[in-house]
């Protein structure tokens, strides 16, 4: 299997934020807490951030906190992301292409 390193914040269960580089771009996927619930949601929100470079992304450590600059791609399921078996270090680079590519063409990005 073809994997995408992350790094990862918020762990309940599984990373509640993961940030990853793939094909030059850098994403952020989030799974919030929602009260009515009582629980996380079952799925990511999946933002194209703004950062072009590794140097842009370590010298914004809270992009996070204000994604009005960043592109919403939609949610994709959290079973469909292809966590490694720690859910800690990988993600599916198939199963994310082919979400990304699919997001891409209807956005046309």
């Amino acid at each position: 299997m073809n994997t995408i390193p992350i790094t990862y914040g918020e762990f309940y269960d599984v990373p509640r934020m993961i940030e990853f580089q793939h094909g030059g771009q850098w994403y952020f996927l989030r799974s919030h807490f929602d009260e009515e619930k009582d629980d996380y949601t079952d799925y990511y929100d999946v933002y194209l951030l703004p950062l072009h470079s590794e140097e842009e992304f370590k010298s914004n450590p809270n992009y996070w906190k204000e994604l009005n600059k960043a592109l919403h791609l939609g949610q994709i399921p959290i079973r469909e992301v292809g966590l490694d078996q720690t859910r800690r270090r990988s993600i599916d680079a198939d199963a994310m292409e082919k979400w990304l590519s699919a997001r891409k063409k209807g956005s046309g990005i």
